[in-house]
């Protein structure tokens, strides 16, 4: 029981609390005179009391009075800061939440000596300092003992247990009857971890955020206790620092299994445990059970006690994780388990004996035993479907040792027997009916493309057709074409389809498309035109249109060769052309043209000799040009195979008209295709001096007269083609 107010001045702790009283009266007063500028007298009366809390002195242990301290704020109607605190010795209507004195209730402390009351206590946010009390406290305070050791009453936190993460009730407290509450899922999975709340009332309202709900945990009389409205607890910073942690679970058919959760500073972690599964063999406690790899257990293997170590066990069996080692084995049905040479595996001997533990002893096809047969149509051979391999102690006199009869009820049909053509019996049971060579056979051939005719060389002696042998008639010369056959239609495919020994013979050509002017041929399968009219030519080899080609007029007259060209006479140099056509037929090797360029008495300082050929008209690229200088020789081409040729005196400098560097050259050359569009001696002079060089700054001018031949003929990548070309043949400035 606490001690009576009476004998307080008695107790050491009330000596100690008046000692720890008038420290702060000392920093109070200080706090004040330097508020106001000025210090208020104290009286203290130092009242002799009674030891019967009368007027009797105090006596301490040794007999010496102790004073009754008694304080008295200063006057606070002169006060000009308005503070509000008053202090009495019952502490009843002091404000304490500004904390403006290190010591004084609700101010944060590491141990007791820091506080004015001597009581250091956990708050709802860390340890602060308490005060001592009678009755009561501020809100949100209770007025309770100190602890069982201790006669003083002191101020302690409502809620500083609230929504702390707790294992059982008594980590939750004893103030306010504070239970541990399980947190479950809504359906039932969970128990995410467990809580402590605080008891309420009508009188005593849970506050802000909480629920005063009623709660029946089972293990006690039902409660209400105050619970987070939003029905997950949050963590204070004191238990973020104590990493405190509450158990949980998880729950579901399998069984539940245990974790924890732990306070952070994100908030509660999950709850770690995992979720309960059926037992399975792999060395872990699936199922939260406290066994792991128990039997049957999925994954399980089924052992079966193993007395003779044959391999084979007896009885039902366990099925177990782990071997259980030597005296079991994993497979069962051993029918005697004290000799190792009865079991399954054992092969069956025939010896009266059961040695595979199947079927009885000595059954059909032990080791040991013969094969019989059964000969209904008594002909001396059984039926190989109805055969038997049996010991000797169960042979039976419808058994006979040969077989092979396949039909035991027809006494003609034996292995002995003479194969005839009967329709479809097979006489000597060697699986075939009828076969080839039977008695009444004739000669059959392969006709493949059923034709009514076959191949000679595949002839065989049958009973009837047979696969591919189907006609009794030879000489198919191509047994897979069926339009191939002796007495067929010749036709243009270079195939021998009357079988005479010659392709595309008689009336072949009849069987191309006909033209007119035309006559058809057919060489080795290709239908083509035989003749052609003079001057015509079959150039896209289309027998629809016959000839379509003709020759231009030159054709056979000139042109064919370098040496009767066609001649178009002289070009001057004053910019003289001509333009000529025609085509090319596939016995030609061009058309050749020859003229005679002029290279006139050169005007202006420039000679204007330039010779060129080029195509304005040339469908599909066909043709291309060469060209020959002085002859037709082959030493004499300047050119070949372009679409564009030219011929033109020497000439210095980059462009036509420039800074030259005098070459003194006398002789033209070819230059490819495109040529430049002004070229020549270009500026020239005739000779100055002995040496025979033109004036400083230009070429010599000479007379570059010459006859040049143009042959046209088809691209060596082209096809002939029934096309006609235009050539324009120039010499002059462009």
């Amino acid at each position: 029981m606490p001690l009576s107010p009476c004998l307080l001045p008695h107790h050491k702790d009330y000596v100690s609390l008046r000692v720890r009283q008038g420290r702060r009266l000392e920093r109070l007063l200080m706090h004040h005179a330097s508020r106001h500028q000025w210090v208020g007298l104290l009286v203290i009366a130092i009242l002799v009391v009674s030891s019967g809390c009368g007027s009797n002195p105090k006596s301490s242990a040794n007999g010496t009075s102790l004073p009754d301290v008694v304080l008295s704020a200063p006057d606070t109607a002169s006060s000009s800061t308005g503070n509000s605190d008053v202090i009495s010795t019952e502490d009843s209507t002091r404000q304490w939440t500004n904390c403006e004195f290190e010591g004084q209730w609700g101010c944060p402390c590491k141990t007791s000596d820091d506080c004015d009351s001597g009581y250091c206590i956990e708050g709802e946010d860390g340890y602060v300092c308490s005060k001592t009390c009678i009755d009561t406290c501020p809100p949100g305070w209770l007025c309770r003992q100190a602890n069982a050791n201790d006669a003083v009453f002191i101020c302690l936190p409502r809620y500083v247990t609230l929504c702390r993460p707790c294992s059982k009730h008594a980590d939750c407290g004893s103030q306010g009857l504070a239970r541990c509450i399980p947190n479950v899922a809504d359906n039932g999975s969970f128990v995410n971890g467990s809580f402590c709340a605080a008891a309420c009332s009508d009188a005593e309202p849970c506050p802000e955020g909480y629920d005063c709900a009623d709660i029946n945990l089972g293990d006690d009389a039902p409660t209400k206790q105050c619970v987070p409205t939003s029905g997950e607890c949050s963590c204070s910073q004191t238990e973020v620092n104590l990493s405190a942690t509450t158990s949980c679970s998880r729950n579901n058919e399998f069984g539940t299994c245990k974790g924890s959760r732990t306070c952070s500073e994100a908030g509660l972690t999950l709850c770690d445990a995992t979720a309960p599964s059926a037992e399975i063999c792999d060395g872990f406690d699936n199922d939260c059970d406290g066994q792991t790899d128990e039997v049957d257990a999925a994954g399980c293997t089924l052992y079966y006690p193993d007395n003779d170590g044959d391999g084979a066990g007896i009885g039902e069996g366990q099925c177990l994780c782990q071997n259980p080692g030597p005296g079991y084995a994993v497979v069962a049905g051993d029918c005697n388990d004290v000799v190792k040479d009865i079991n399954p595996a054992a092969k069956e001997v025939c010896n009266d004996l059961d040695d595979n533990c199947i079927n009885g002893t000595d059954e059909p096809g032990a080791s040991g035993c013969t094969v019989y047969y059964k000969d209904k149509d008594g002909d001396g051979f059984g039926d190989p479907d109805d055969a038997t391999c049996v010991c000797p102690s169960k042979v039976t006199p419808e058994l006979i040792s040969k077989g092979g009869d396949c039909k035991d009820d027809n006494v003609a049909v034996k292995p002995t027997a003479v194969e005839s053509c009967n329709g479809g019996i097979d006489d000597n049971c060697n699986g075939e009916t009828d076969e080839e060579g039977a008695n009444g056979c004739q000669l059959y051939y392969v006709d493949k493309d059923k034709d009514g005719f076959g191949n000679s060389k595949t002839g065989k002696c049958l009973c009837g057709p047979t696969g591919d042998y189907l006609t009794k008639k030879g000489q198919d010369c191509e047994d897979e074409l069926v339009d191939v056959f002796p007495g067929s239609k010749e036709k243009c495919n270079n195939i021998d389809d009357d079988c005479n020994g010659t392709t595309d013979d008689g009336d072949a050509p009849k069987t191309c498309p006909q033209t007119a002017g035309a006559e058809a041929s057919c060489t080795a399968g290709v239908c083509g035109i035989a003749v052609c009219p003079k001057g015509y030519f079959d150039i896209d080899g289309d027998t629809k249109n016959g000839c379509e080609c003709q020759a231009d007029a030159n054709f056979g007259v000139a042109g064919g060769t370098c040496k009767a060209p066609i001649n178009v006479g002289d070009l001057g140099d004053g910019g003289s052309k001509v333009i000529v056509s025609g085509n090319v037929m596939p016995s030609e090797s061009g058309d050749w043209y020859k003229f005679k360029a002029i290279d006139g008495p050169d005007t202006n300082g420039c000679d204007t000799f330039n010779v060129r050929a080029r195509f304005l008209k040339n469908p599909g690229a066909t043709y291309v040009l060469d060209l020959y200088r002085g002859s037709c020789a082959g030493q004499a081409q300047m050119c070949t195979n372009e679409t564009e040729v030219g011929w033109t005196v020497n000439f210095g400098g980059k462009n036509a008209y420039g800074v030259f560097t005098a070459l003194g050259k006398v002789a033209g050359s070819k230059t490819p295709s495109p040529n430049p569009k002004i070229g020549g001696e270009c500026k020239c002079s005739t000779a100055t001096s002995a040496t025979g060089q033109g004036k400083p700054g230009m070429n010599l001018c000479i007379n570059n007269t010459a006859e040049f031949w143009v042959r046209v003929h088809v691209a060596a990548n082209k096809q002939p083609a029934c096309v006609s070309y235009q050539v324009e043949l120039w010499n002059g400035p462009n």
